[in-house]
């Protein structure tokens, strides 16, 4: 049975679930060793506009409401009066395009906005967007930003060292050590974002390793010999939540959580006094738009900001469905609130 006839059976059902035909799509397609070679043809050879174009009628609906049944046709013309809107709110992304991945792409995708990578054209809100720890300075941004508001623009670097030196320098301490001096056992990770490669050394050591940092262990220990990350996206000066993210103790720098959970009141998980410098920090390190990923020590009861990312992928996996949805949907309200309505 070829992936083009069980399309073709589906698509002639006169009423189907949309969003099950979209994920059993997927399905077909992984198993068949087709996903892979359709990204990489749809990435290489379909200009941006049409690629985005493409994903406006495969994503959008699926997140509107999980549990509403919708005729292709329905959403077809639906989506395609979206598309024809002149009206629409448009989001330049320089100088990289983004990937359906991230979060910024799915929130924009939801509220049916236009995506252009394109800096001459006309645009409503522009993001730098480079997809590495550090982005020299983007003269054509920088022009851009005379007429423009242009998220993360003054975010330049956010490895470790950066991210820690700024930390100190709001709150008053850090976690980096000198592994030289330093008397037990620290952690050792690269200096570049999103590697997960941390792992625990004792010191003092006779040489210092380039390309990474030493910081103390910040014990984030919970019950069940479980760890737990604080992660939180951030527009601006609002935070619309919080996941809590559980991993194994012996498996606490890997990126594999065992159980993630929302948590919508923000006041339940920082105080204040925690929030008002954490903006201070994300102003600092100039990130408009992003997520900080957060360890609160249980000894000292101290929270240390360990890493930013102003590329975010989120939601986390791991959280329950409808959980996921309620976040994705409430990050998209606050982008458009704070970026468009005020």
């Amino acid at each position: 049975m070829t992936l083009s006839w069980w399309a073709s059976q589906v698509l002639h059902q006169n009423d189907f679930d949309y969003l099950k035909f979209i994920q059993a799509l997927k399905f077909v397609m992984a198993k068949s060793g087709r996903n892979n070679i359709m990204k990489e043809f749809m990435l290489r050879y379909i200009p941006f506009p049409v690629l985005h174009w493409i994903r406006t009628y495969l994503y959008h609906p699926m997140q509107k409401n999980t549990q509403t049944k919708i005729s292709f046709i329905e959403h077809f013309i639906k989506t395609t009066k979206n598309n024809l809107n002149r009206n629409r709110k448009q989001v330049l992304f320089y100088p990289e395009p983004p990937s359906g991945s991230f979060a910024i792409y799915k929130i924009l995708l939801l509220l049916g906005y236009r995506i252009t990578n394109n800096p001459k054209q006309q645009f409503d809100l522009g993001i730098k967007w480079k997809n590495t720890t550090q982005s020299p300075v983007d003269e054509v941004l920088y022009e851009l930003s005379a007429n423009h508001y242009i998220l993360n623009i003054n975010c330049n670097d956010i490895s470790k060292s950066n991210v820690d030196q700024i930390f100190q320098s709001v709150f008053g301490y850090g976690v980096a050590i000198d592994p030289l001096s330093y008397i037990g056992e620290c952690v050792v990770k690269s200096e570049l974002n999103a590697q997960h490669d941390g792992k625990v050394v004792s010191c003092p050591i006779t040489a210092v390793e380039p390309g990474v940092v030493y910081n103390k262990i910040v014990d984030n220990q919970v019950e069940n010999d479980m760890v737990l990350d604080l992660r939180f996206p951030i527009f601006k000066n609002v935070i619309p939540h919080v996941y809590l993210k559980y991993r194994p103790l012996g498996r606490r720098f890997a990126n594999i959580n065992m159980k993630v959970d929302l948590v919508q009141c923000v006041d339940d998980v920082f105080s204040a006094n925690e929030v008002s410098l954490l903006m201070k920090f994300c102003e600092k390190i100039g990130l408009d738009y992003g997520e900080l990923d957060v360890l609160r020590d249980k000894k000292d009861g101290r929270i240390y900001v360990v890493d930013v990312n102003n590329t975010p992928y989120g939601p986390p996996k791991k959280l329950a469905p409808n959980e996921g949805l309620i976040a994705l949907q409430k990050i998209a309200q606050t982008f458009e609130e704070v970026f468009f309505e005020n």
